[in-house]
C-alpha cells in the first residue's frame, strides 16, 4: 500500500465511523492506513451515550492509552490473570491536569458515560485486531 503524506491541507482523509446503540467509534490517524508522518500510531474517538458502557473486553497483546475529552467517563480495569481491579474517573473539563491511563495487555477495560454523553480518545501502537480482542464484562 502506498504511503499517504499529510501536507498543508492538500489531502483530506476519510475515516470510518462505527455506530451502535451505545454511541460510536470513529477512526482517526492510523498505521492501519499508512498515514505519514503518523505511521506508528493507531487512534480513535469513542462517543459513549449517558448510562451506557462500551468496550468490556481485553487484549493479549495490544497496549492502549485512554483519555477523556468531553464529560465525565468512568474507566474500570480488571487484570484477567490476578483479578486486581482499578477505577478512574476521567474528566477533562475545568481542571489544570487531566489523566491519560495506560491499559496493559490482559487488563479488561470498560468505559461508561456518567452524567452526560461522553467522549474519549484511545491511542495504541497497533491497529485493532479482532483476533486479539476478547469479551469480558468489567461492569459488574
Amino acid at each position: 500500500m502506498k504511503k499517504k503524506i499529510l501536507t498543508d491541507g492538500q489531502l483530506e482523509l476519510k475515516r470510518q465511523k462505527y455506530f451502535s446503540e451505545s454511541g460510536f467509534l470513529a477512526e482517526l490517524i492510523s498505521s492501519k492506513y499508512n498515514d505519514l508522518p503518523f505511521e506508528n500510531i493507531h487512534s480513535y474517538m469513542v462517543k459513549i451515550k449517558k448510562g451506557f458502557a462500551r468496550a468490556n473486553h481485553y487484549h493479549l497483546k495490544k497496549k492502549e492509552w485512554i483519555t477523556a475529552v468531553w464529560a465525565e467517563t468512568e474507566l474500570k480495569l480488571k487484570n484477567t490473570e490476578t483479578g486486581e481491579t482499578k477505577e478512574y474517573l476521567l474528566d477533562f473539563e475545568e481542571k489544570e491536569q487531566h489523566s491519560i491511563v495506560y491499559i496493559p495487555p490482559k487488563w479488561a477495560h470498560s468505559v461508561k458515560a456518567i452524567n452526560n454523553d461522553s467522549v474519549v480518545l484511545v491511542f495504541s501502537v497497533t491497529p485493532e485486531d479482532k483476533e486479539d480482542t476478547y469479551k469480558y464484562n468489567v461492569q459488574l
